[in-house]
């Protein structure tokens, strides 16, 4: 990679030094996959961390799988998913084979707009989006009976009190190389209650209760013990990464002051791994793109589009007018965040990004 350029991700897991332990652990334990002692241990290092039952946790190959897992599951055939979004909140409810409902956002805190969705709704499932690591507030939801939270990039985010999610909820966290506390790959779903894991657990294993015939409509999505002992590197040395996450983090919510075009979830610094930029329309956006290229500087459109106005989507329900997810799919960009990116480097996203408004 050029020297000079600035990438807009770079994803650091645990070193070959952190992770030798646990390799050894696999070689002598001859387990690789199906529910292994590291994947049992994740879980219940999770458990810890979260101050929850272990039997609630269950670790799941990624995230996408996790959510549809937990609406095919479901005995809930409609669902409401934000229309701002990553695409995979929506496929997730195509692929369990449900109905899916499109509603609009908020423009305050880029969350689904409760108030927007018809009374008529409120026996639908809710699948609620955390956008680029928001925290989770089960209050806002206490109105819908079944709630799939997708909170992938919110791991890091100070714990939601887990006593107020009802027993029919669930909360999904990924795991992904890109997201705090990676693991390359995964996801950990918390559930409300221990049916629901156990129906997860066979799920995400072919469908097998008890044997070996599918009693569910399943498939395998189950974490392999190398990505469980990638987890567990990283939850294990979770104080040194907050440190790492929050330098850089700290600096560009110091910046915002000056810089209103710096959104507003990183106005305060957060375990989280995005800076997301608020232009004032598409073109500005656009230009940007453009000039941080040029100036070496990768920059990335995480949510493009809407998911209404996706191919895969186009036969799904809207809920009213979806204005604030056309508008902010069209002025949101990702900037560069990484463990390590230095103060240097973001003093020249900062300018290039400046000096290209002073044209306007």
């Amino acid at each position: 990679m050029n020297s000079d350029l600035i990438p807009v991700m770079r994803p650091r897991l645990a070193t070959y030094k952190q992770l030798e332990p646990y390799l050894k652990r696999i070689d002598v334990n001859h387990i690789y996959s199906n529910h292994g002692p590291l994947v049992r241990e994740l879980e219940d290092s999770y458990a810890n961390y979260f101050k929850i039952d272990a039997q609630l946790i269950v670790a799941v190959a990624n995230a996408t799988l996790a959510l549809q897992a937990l609406v095919a599951n479901s005995n809930v055939d409609d669902w409401l998913v934000p229309d701002y979004t990553f695409t995979a909140s929506g496929l997730a409810v195509l692929n369990a084979s449900k109905k899916l409902y499109l509603s609009d956002v908020q423009s305050s805190d880029w969350k689904i707009n409760l108030d927007l969705i018809p009374k008529r709704y409120k026996g639908f499932g809710l699948l609620p989006v955390m956008p680029f690591g928001m925290p989770i507030d089960f209050e806002s939801y206490s109105e819908y009976k079944h709630v799939v939270i997708d909170a992938a990039a919110s791991l890091g985010q100070s714990l939601p009190n887990f006593s107020k999610m009802k027993k029919e909820w669930a909360v999904v966290y990924s795991l992904h190389a890109t997201k705090v506390l990676g693991a390359g790959e995964g996801a950990l779903v918390i559930c409300g209650n221990l049916e629901m894991a156990e129906n997860l657990r066979a799920w995400i294993n072919f469908g097998f209760i008890n044997g070996r015939n599918s009693s569910l409509q399943g498939t395998n999505a189950k974490m392999s013990e190398v990505h469980a002992a990638y987890g567990l590197c990283s939850l294990t040395n979770i104080e040194i990464e907050m440190e790492e996450w929050m330098v850089a983090q700290e600096f560009v919510a110091n910046c915002s002051i000056e810089n209103n075009w710096i959104s507003q979830i990183n106005k305060k610094a957060t375990f989280q791994p995005y800076w997301i930029a608020q232009f004032e329309s598409k073109s500005q956006k656009e230009k940007m793109i453009t000039s941080l290229s040029s100036a070496k500087i990768q920059s990335r459109e995480w949510w493009p589009t809407p998911l209404s106005n996706q191919k895969a989507f186009l036969s799904s329900t809207k809920v009213g007018v979806l204005k604030n997810a056309e508008h902010l799919s069209s002025t949101h960009l990702g900037l560069p965040m990484y463990r390590g990116i230095s103060n240097l480097a973001i003093e020249r996203i900062i300018n290039t990004i400046n000096s290209e408004l002073s044209k306007n």
